[in-house]
């Protein structure tokens, strides 16, 4: 286990998320894969929707590359291991009322 990751959500779904982050190997950990990169590592991730409760998710992240910004960045997606419709809702929410 790393020690904790923050993030911001790039986009949801009820089946996964992407993310964009300052770090891909907490504690020399990586987020998607173990040393010998045979076995995807776990993540457990605790959302904190503005105005709402926050929504705990477990998953695996399935891709990583470099963010187009900020300058040293990452984003990563990940496969939640089961759905998460109260995210859906968010984000219909969040395109009924932009900004």
């Amino acid at each position: 286990m790393s020690s904790p990751v923050t993030g911001d959500v790039q986009d949801v779904t009820s089946t996964g998320m992407s993310v964009i982050t300052p770090r891909l190997a907490p504690d020399g950990i990586h987020i998607m894969y173990d040393t010998l990169m045979t076995f995807r590592n776990r993540i457990d991730a605790t959302i904190f929707p503005e105005g709402k409760p926050p929504v705990r998710v477990q998953g695996t992240v399935i891709w990583f590359r470099a963010a187009d910004a900020p300058p040293g960045f990452y984003i990563f997606g990940m496969r939640f291991d089961e759905e998460a419709p109260s995210l859906e809702e968010l984000r219909l929410a969040a395109r009924k009322n932009p900004g």
